[in-house]
């Protein structure tokens, strides 16, 4: 495989790569640095690339490896575990008491102007709430699915489970977030 085909690739796939990590760490630069990296490591390792996937699927999973090595490192560790602020904790707080949902928080469900629901930022906030209480797995499907366009087969093999498994995740991953911004929305 030749350097000009990864020059490809970065042209196809750095946007939709740029977009899941941002989505990811919640950082833009953060983002654009990891998404950098992965194509150094994938440069560096184009040896290893057999074609057998798609590409935007193996470099998927090495941006996501990075990404698991963030939230491992001792950088992130010390900025959010050891008590220093972070820009969530006043809308955290409106959501949440002592680790659990403030139901006061919001009065009753009115769902007539839900198109532009995505254009107030508290409800983002709450749907980013409720997205973060998903299973580590499925917040991921979810991302690559609906933030990062990918296929449902490209999904599966990047997740290595089955395309049954996929459509299970993303059904009960729907339902679930449904359920939290019904409960705890209110306009």
């Amino acid at each position: 495989m030749e350097s000009t085909e990864l020059e490809k690739w970065i042209d196809d796939y750095s946007d939709d790569l740029l977009r899941w990590a941002e989505y990811r760490v919640g950082d833009a630069s953060l983002a654009q640095d990891m998404v950098q990296e992965t194509f150094i490591a994938a440069f560096e390792n184009l040896h290893q690339f057999k074609g057998d996937s798609n590409p935007k699927t193996w470099l998927s999973r090495i941006l996501r490896n990075k990404i698991v090595d963030y939230f491992r490192s001792a950088y992130y560790r010390k900025n959010v575990f050891e008590g220093q602020s972070q820009d969530g904790d006043a809308v955290e707080s409106q959501f949440f008491e002592k680790d659990h949902w403030k139901g006061s928080a919001f009065d009753g469900s009115s769902w007539e102007e839900e198109e532009a629901l995505m254009d107030r930022e508290d409800f983002r906030d709450l749907f980013q709430q409720c997205l973060q209480n998903l299973p580590s797995l499925w917040r991921d499907i979810m991302a690559a699915k609906f933030f990062s366009g990918e296929k449902g087969q490209e999904i599966s093999q990047e997740f290595e489970i089955s395309t049954s498994n996929y459509w299970q995740i993303i059904h009960r991953a729907k339902l679930s977030l449904k359920n939290c911004l019904q409960v705890y929305w209110k306009s």
